[in-house]
């Protein structure tokens, strides 16, 4: 991943609607995805950011995730300001 920009439309998982149990683990396979526009990223760290996530209008606020533990994917790059 190239890191991360102003603008960029981003999802993150919050939790499993469903899980697979195997002998020694319990592991999430349905994915709850939350979205959101990265409003800033950190100069000391690159990976942190915060994301105005939007849903209904109970949920719509500002978060701050790690990339480092955060399982966050970029579905659209923000564009440049030159």
């Amino acid at each position: 991943m190239d890191g991360f920009r102003k603008g960029d439309l981003v999802r993150w998982v919050t939790g499993h609607s469903a899980y697979a149990a195997y002998p020694d683990r319990l592991e999430g396979t349905c994915p709850i995805f939350k979205y959101g526009i990265v409003l800033q990223v950190s100069k000391k760290d690159p990976r942190s950011i915060i994301v105005h996530a939007y849903g209904d209008s109970t949920s719509t606020k500002l978060a701050i995730l790690d990339g480092s533990v955060d399982e966050i994917e970029v579905l659209s790059k923000g564009v440049e300001n030159g």
